[in-house]
Protein backbone atom coordinates (compact mmCIF):
# COMPACT_ATOMS: atom_id res chain seq x y z
CA UNK A 1 0.00 0.00 0.00
CA UNK A 2 3.09 2.10 0.49
CA UNK A 3 4.43 1.86 -2.82
CA UNK A 4 0.98 2.78 -4.29
CA UNK A 5 0.67 5.76 -2.21
CA UNK A 6 4.14 6.64 -3.39
CA UNK A 7 3.89 6.15 -6.98
CA UNK A 8 0.27 8.03 -7.21
CA UNK A 9 2.49 10.97 -5.18
CA UNK A 10 5.00 11.07 -7.55
CA UNK A 11 2.96 11.12 -10.79
CA UNK A 12 0.66 14.05 -8.95
CA UNK A 13 3.49 15.82 -8.22
CA UNK A 14 4.78 15.74 -12.07
CA UNK A 15 1.80 16.60 -13.04
CA UNK A 16 1.61 19.87 -10.84
CA UNK A 17 5.05 20.52 -11.93
CA UNK A 18 4.75 19.95 -15.68
CA UNK A 19 0.99 21.50 -16.01
CA UNK A 20 2.31 24.40 -17.75
CA UNK A 21 3.36 22.20 -20.72
CA UNK A 22 -0.30 20.61 -20.62
CA UNK A 23 -1.76 24.22 -21.04
CA UNK A 24 -3.44 24.62 -24.55
CA UNK A 25 -3.37 28.25 -26.06
CA UNK A 26 -5.85 30.27 -26.16
CA UNK A 27 -6.41 31.92 -29.59
CA UNK A 28 -7.04 35.65 -29.40
CA UNK A 29 -8.85 37.11 -32.47
CA UNK A 30 -8.25 41.22 -32.45
CA UNK A 31 -9.69 43.68 -34.54
CA UNK A 32 -8.29 46.76 -34.74
CA UNK A 33 -10.31 49.63 -36.66
CA UNK A 34 -8.53 52.74 -38.51
CA UNK A 35 -10.05 55.85 -39.19
CA UNK A 36 -7.84 58.34 -38.82
CA UNK A 37 -5.29 59.98 -41.45
CA UNK A 38 -3.04 60.97 -38.56
CA UNK A 39 0.13 59.49 -38.86
CA UNK A 40 0.66 59.71 -34.83
CA UNK A 41 -2.15 57.86 -34.50
CA UNK A 42 -1.02 55.07 -37.06
CA UNK A 43 2.41 54.86 -34.64
CA UNK A 44 0.19 54.09 -31.98
CA UNK A 45 -1.78 51.42 -33.50
CA UNK A 46 1.52 49.81 -34.95
CA UNK A 47 2.88 49.89 -31.30
CA UNK A 48 -0.47 48.64 -29.83
CA UNK A 49 -0.54 45.67 -32.19
CA UNK A 50 3.14 44.72 -31.80
CA UNK A 51 2.04 45.12 -27.64
CA UNK A 52 -0.26 42.64 -28.11
CA UNK A 53 1.66 40.18 -29.81
CA UNK A 54 4.03 40.10 -27.02
CA UNK A 55 2.02 40.38 -24.03
CA UNK A 56 -0.19 37.42 -25.37
CA UNK A 57 2.52 35.24 -26.45
CA UNK A 58 2.71 32.15 -26.53
CA UNK A 59 -0.79 32.49 -27.28
CA UNK A 60 -1.84 32.77 -31.29
CA UNK A 61 -2.69 35.85 -32.14
CA UNK A 62 -5.11 36.44 -35.27
CA UNK A 63 -5.06 40.42 -35.91
CA UNK A 64 -6.67 42.48 -38.51
CA UNK A 65 -6.59 46.14 -39.17
CA UNK A 66 -9.49 47.58 -41.70
CA UNK A 67 -8.66 50.90 -43.17
CA UNK A 68 -11.39 52.83 -43.69
CA UNK A 69 -12.08 56.78 -43.67
CA UNK A 70 -8.80 58.66 -43.35
CA UNK A 71 -6.95 55.74 -42.29
CA UNK A 72 -6.72 54.10 -46.19
CA UNK A 73 -3.71 56.51 -45.77
CA UNK A 74 -1.73 53.83 -43.72
CA UNK A 75 -2.21 51.29 -46.59
CA UNK A 76 -1.71 53.28 -49.23
CA UNK A 77 1.68 53.70 -51.50
CA UNK A 78 3.62 56.26 -50.13
CA UNK A 79 2.79 55.52 -46.61
CA UNK A 80 4.90 56.93 -44.15
CA UNK A 81 4.19 53.36 -41.97
CA UNK A 82 4.80 51.25 -45.17
CA UNK A 83 7.91 49.20 -43.61
CA UNK A 84 5.96 48.65 -40.42
CA UNK A 85 3.05 47.45 -41.94
CA UNK A 86 4.99 45.25 -43.93
CA UNK A 87 6.87 43.63 -40.49
CA UNK A 88 3.51 43.18 -39.05
CA UNK A 89 2.37 41.01 -42.17
CA UNK A 90 5.36 38.74 -41.74
CA UNK A 91 3.85 38.23 -38.26
CA UNK A 92 0.39 37.23 -39.86
CA UNK A 93 -1.32 40.53 -39.03
CA UNK A 94 -4.23 41.34 -41.91
CA UNK A 95 -4.93 44.68 -43.31
CA UNK A 96 -7.72 45.49 -45.51
CA UNK A 97 -8.87 48.16 -47.20
CA UNK A 98 -12.20 49.69 -47.28
CA UNK A 99 -13.75 49.41 -50.85
CA UNK A 100 -16.40 52.25 -50.28
CA UNK A 101 -13.32 54.66 -49.07
CA UNK A 102 -11.35 53.52 -51.82
CA UNK A 103 -14.09 54.56 -54.73
CA UNK A 104 -14.89 57.80 -52.41
CA UNK A 105 -11.19 58.57 -52.20
CA UNK A 106 -10.07 57.46 -55.87
CA UNK A 107 -8.12 54.70 -54.66
CA UNK A 108 -7.50 51.46 -56.89
CA UNK A 109 -6.10 48.09 -55.70
CA UNK A 110 -2.88 48.96 -57.54
CA UNK A 111 -2.54 52.03 -55.35
CA UNK A 112 -2.30 49.62 -52.03
CA UNK A 113 0.77 48.45 -50.28
CA UNK A 114 1.42 44.98 -51.45
CA UNK A 115 -0.17 42.18 -49.70
CA UNK A 116 -2.99 44.78 -48.36
CA UNK A 117 -6.61 43.00 -49.23
CA UNK A 118 -10.10 44.59 -49.44
CA UNK A 119 -13.29 44.35 -48.41
CA UNK A 120 -16.66 46.11 -49.62
CA UNK A 121 -17.48 48.11 -46.78
CA UNK A 122 -14.74 48.65 -43.15
CA UNK A 123 -18.46 48.76 -41.09
CA UNK A 124 -19.40 45.49 -42.59
CA UNK A 125 -16.06 43.76 -41.23
CA UNK A 126 -16.47 45.40 -37.85
CA UNK A 127 -20.19 44.19 -37.64
CA UNK A 128 -19.23 40.79 -38.96
CA UNK A 129 -15.91 40.41 -37.10
CA UNK A 130 -17.49 41.32 -33.55
CA UNK A 131 -20.50 38.66 -34.32
CA UNK A 132 -17.87 35.78 -34.89
CA UNK A 133 -16.19 36.82 -31.57
CA UNK A 134 -13.64 39.18 -32.11
CA UNK A 135 -12.11 41.66 -30.24
CA UNK A 136 -13.23 45.06 -31.21
CA UNK A 137 -10.03 47.99 -30.50
CA UNK A 138 -10.50 51.61 -32.15
CA UNK A 139 -7.35 52.25 -33.59
CA UNK A 140 -5.70 56.10 -32.89
CA UNK A 141 -7.64 59.09 -30.67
Amino acid sequence: MKRRNFILLVVFMALCMNSVSFAQTKTHRVLFALLSGDASDWQVTIGNINNLIKGLAPDEVEIEVVAYSQGLGLVKNGSSMAKEVAELQEKHVKFVACQNAMRMQHVEAKDLLPGVGMVPAGIVEVVTKQEQGWTYIKAGR
